[in-house]
């Protein structure tokens, strides 16, 4: 599930409103439906205003309470932390040249200026190894790549000295890996449970490990990584792997990303490694990141929240607001309407948007709104 973004604005606005309001439709509707009242600022377009006795006003496109219409208190809303836990492939062929460097020294600058740029402050970052073993003694064996070389941290240096300490060594034994790797990120899940936490499998090469293979020590296939990434996504808790391969004929890593729920591999060229590293890893916090998941944190005051009386609106970069309506599960969704959900119903920590709605609101310069104090408009079919 992917998460609050990095220049995604939210707004929590808890409102002692009265309910009674009717359910929405199957499409998106006008402020009023929301519970919002907004005047919106015509020199980033969109006109007129929502409906009233929402609790809310708003000064251009900003939104606050309205305390001549009810009591009332705002604050933004808390975004979900993204992890990101780095299996990195030091096999020997990362020694290639590239360009006057090999794939390695490309790879680490790449990931030198990702980690030191501002829009990756707030993401944590571990990495672990595999590719390590001298050629022809490679492990198919998952916990010989369990534990990591830098646990998640926001130490990026951390993690960069370690990058710069390896040296490209062995076999690619690309199912074991995943398999360790996703042992150490759902502990870490279970530990940080109001965390996202993903898999980047960084590889130059499919698997195998024809020395090791030969004596029968170990022979990893694509199918296996394959299924190490499934059983990782469906897994508990279920962990997501992108797939970030550097070289060429490296197609079949596809099926990687496939199965570990990230529709499509980064596959990279030996052409301008550096650069497009850096791009693809900038994509894939983008992707990562995209407002999809949105906590829900305790109001002040010690007042618990009424989880029947949540509200949820979309508002554009042009100030132009849609609501977006409640469903009961995932299993809901509308693949048009889209909606949204609570993680846990007897007891949500967060507010999770379905695929249509979470497609409209990854668009830059948006806001999420919510009021708690007037009746959920629920998704009606």
């Amino acid at each position: 599930m992917r998460l609050l973004g990095i220049g995604f604005a939210a707004l929590l606005v808890l409102a002692a409103c009265s309910g009674g309001a009717e359910s929405g439709d199957s499409g998106g509707g006008a402020a009023g439906k929301a519970g919002l009242d907004l005047n919106l600022d015509p020199q980033r377009g969109g006109s007129g205003t929502g409906g009233s006795g929402s609790g809310l006003s708003a000064s251009g496109c900003d939104i606050m309470a309205d305390e001549a219409v009810c009591a009332a208190q705002a604050y933004e809303g808390e975004a979900v932390p993204l992890d990101i836990y780095i299996m990195f492939d030091q096999s020997g062929s990362m020694l290639n040249d590239v360009g006057g460097v090999t794939r390695m020294e490309a790879v680490q600058r790449a990931t030198s200026t990702f980690l030191r740029d501002q829009a990756s402050a707030e993401i944590r970052v571990g990495v672990g190894y595999f590719g390590f073993q001298p050629i022809g003694s490679t492990s198919c064996v998952a916990e010989d790549y369990a534990s990591p070389s830098v646990a998640v941290t926001l130490d990026h240096e951390a993690v960069l000295s370690s990058l710069g300490e390896r040296e490209p060594t062995g076999e690619t034994p690309t199912g074991a890996a995943i398999r360790g790797a996703c042992s150490y990120a759902q502990e870490w899940k279970e530990a940080n449970a109001d965390h996202s936490v993903v898999l980047l499998l960084l590889t130059d090469g499919e698997p195998k490990a024809p020395m090791s293979c030969s004596s029968g020590a170990c022979c990893p296939t694509l199918d296996d990584a394959v299924e190490a990434a499934a059983e990782c996504r469906t897994g508990k808790p279920g962990i997501e792997t992108y797939v970030l391969g550097v070289g060429p004929f490296l197609d079949n890593l596809e099926q990687i990303a496939q199965a570990g729920g990230t529709e499509h591999a980064y596959l990279i060229g030996d052409q301008d490694v550096e650069q497009k590293v850096l791009q693809a890893l900038n994509s894939i916090r983008g992707a990562a990141s995209i407002p999809c998941e949105l906590k829900l944190p305790e109001p002040t005051g010690g007042t618990p929240l009424d989880y029947g009386l949540v509200n949820v609106a979309y508002q554009d970069s042009g100030c132009a607001l849609s609501t977006i309506y409640n469903v009961p599960s995932a299993a809901s969704c509308d693949p048009e309407a889209g909606g949204w959900y609570y993680d846990d119903p007897g007891a949500p920590s967060s507010i999770q948007l379905c695929g249509a709605s979470c497609d409209l609101v990854s668009a830059p310069g948006g806001r999420l709104a919510f009021t708690v104090g007037c009746e959920t408009k629920v998704l009606v079919k």
